[in-house]
């Protein structure tokens, strides 16, 4: 498709017979990737990967016996039987030379499709609420005593944990948008759970993202199912095409509306719970019970009803399954409360995930909200930063507001944050330049009440570290209330 900026890896993609048995990975660090080759390294195959920086994802995977390189080269490819690539790794050396050599070429998820090829794949896609939805209904099912295989593209607990070789038929996945790579799946549960305006370096315009997920959802395996988030407009525009091009697709929506088959009411935040009542298809009702105070986790957990009703699970059963679910890392993550402070980890980088992000840390905060804020990506930067900014300044009390983290994508101009910062009142916001200033900030400028999040995709995660010990200090007063 020619709105496909970086690469559409399902374009001229390998189409022979892919043999796994010893695969090299490229990128293998990323958390998709490590758990990937963690499955097949679980199925007795041979695994080599290789990234550009050592990582807790790589210590890991050489921990059970996979050989990790830092660093690319051609080299590295030496007897495999495939190589294993994501879009972003797309031009690195051992591409090119396992090209050469008549190496097959494949993109992650299409061994993510090979091995979904014996069992019944659950995918879940969306712009926002992947990881956290694809975690319970993981956790979901194995709580009521299935074994599914299932690769979430984020930590549970340690590094290493989104993926699991299960001994049942269920495969439970993520299913990544962003490149289109979605498109080689063939689930049998398919499950949407929202379609915002996303991606500014693979797709011009809404529509171009809206045709992806029809794209996606005609590729429902025959009398499949589609489970959608009957609250997002995008979401059921696309449910609407899809239903319309595939009759023989059961269409199962959730959500506050009235048209949700699956229906949350009495929503409620009661410390770090949410609380909500679930009327399911039959018409009974259930209560759902998360322990954490984010709503839109509450709408992760209605569309995890929703797979379970799919596979026919008592309801009754699901919900309380749902409500021991432990959480994702980065996933509004509680990391401590110390000096009456309370420090949340966030992975938002999107206006959308920072705005649902910063109204559950205000429903928790007795007294302000404090953000040490990292965008991600120059391409998105560009496209959102205004809106960013605007966010954070309607949401937020203080923002400590880092420089841009990622790669400039081809074609595209180098960010910066002064966009977002254009958006924040003066006094409100401070330029910062790393963990040890972040954290002299925060120790002076946090008093008790007050929550703190950490957020972003790039390295903001660690700062925590620094944020406690300030915190338990109470170093020098920077920044004036």
């Amino acid at each position: 498709m020619t709105d496909t900026i970086t690469g559409n890896p399902t374009i001229e993609a390998y189409t022979g017979e892919v043999d796994l048995s010893r695969a090299h990975f490229v990128g293998i660090g990323g958390s998709a990737m490590s758990g990937l080759a963690r499955l097949l390294a679980a199925l007795g195959h041979e695994v080599s990967g290789s990234d550009v920086h050592d990582s807790t994802n790589l210590a890991g995977l050489r921990s059970i016996g996979v050989r990790v390189h830092v660093g690319h080269d051609a080299g590295h490819i030496a007897g495999a039987s495939c190589v294993v690539y994501t879009t972003v790794a797309r031009n690195a050396p051992e591409i090119d030379a396992a090209r050469a050599a008549g190496i097959p070429v494949v993109h992650r998820a299409q061994v993510l499709d090979a091995l979904a090829a014996t069992r019944r794949l659950i995918a879940v896609s969306g712009s926002h609420g992947k990881s956290t939805t694809t975690a319970i209904v993981a956790h979901l099912l194995r709580t009521l005593g299935e074994d599914p295989t299932y690769l979430i593209g984020a930590d549970l607990t340690g590094p290493g944990s989104g993926a699991h070789l299960g001994r049942s038929p269920l495969l439970v996945a993520e299913a990544d948008e962003s490149d289109r790579s979605f498109h080689f799946l063939t689930p049998s549960i398919a499950v949407i759970t929202n379609v915002t305006d996303d991606h500014p370096e693979n797709f011009v315009d809404h529509a171009a993202l809206l045709r992806a997920y029809v794209g996606f959802g005609s590729r429902i395996a025959p009398a499949g199912f589609l489970v959608v988030n009957a609250d997002c407009v995008g979401a059921t525009v696309a449910a609407d095409v899809i239903q319309s091009e595939r009759p023989d697709v059961t269409v199962l929506r959730y959500g506050r509306d009235r048209s949700a088959d699956v229906r949350l009411t009495d929503t409620r935040v009661d410390g770090w719970s949410g609380v909500a009542t679930v009327r399911m298809p039959d018409g009974g009702e259930v209560t759902l019970s998360l322990p954490t105070p984010a709503p839109h986790h509450l709408h992760n957990a209605a569309a995890a009803m929703a797979c379970a009703s799919v596979l026919g699970l008592d309801p009754v059963g699901a919900a309380a399954a749902a409500g021991t679910f432990p959480g994702v890392r980065r996933r509004f993550e509680h990391v401590d409360t110390r000096a009456g402070v309370t420090v949340v980890d966030s992975y938002a980088d999107h206006p959308h995930e920072i705005a649902a992000d910063l109204d559950a840390a205000r429903a928790l905060a007795s007294g302000r909200v404090i953000v040490a804020f990292q965008p991600s990506g120059h391409a998105r930067v560009l496209a959102f930063g205004a809106r960013i900014g605007q966010v954070l300044a309607d949401k937020a009390d203080h923002v400590l507001l880092l420089d841009v983290h990622g790669t400039v994508p081809p074609g595209h101009s180098r960010a910066d944050v002064s966009s977002i910062a254009a958006r924040l009142p003066k006094g409100r916001y401070r330029m910062s330049a790393g963990p040890d200033q972040v954290g002299r900030l925060v120790g002076g400028l946090a008093r008790p009440g007050d929550v703190v999040l950490t957020m972003g995709t790039g390295d903001v995660t660690g700062y925590q570290r620094v944020i406690m010990d300030s915190l338990g200090s109470r170093s020098e007063v920077l920044l004036s209330a």
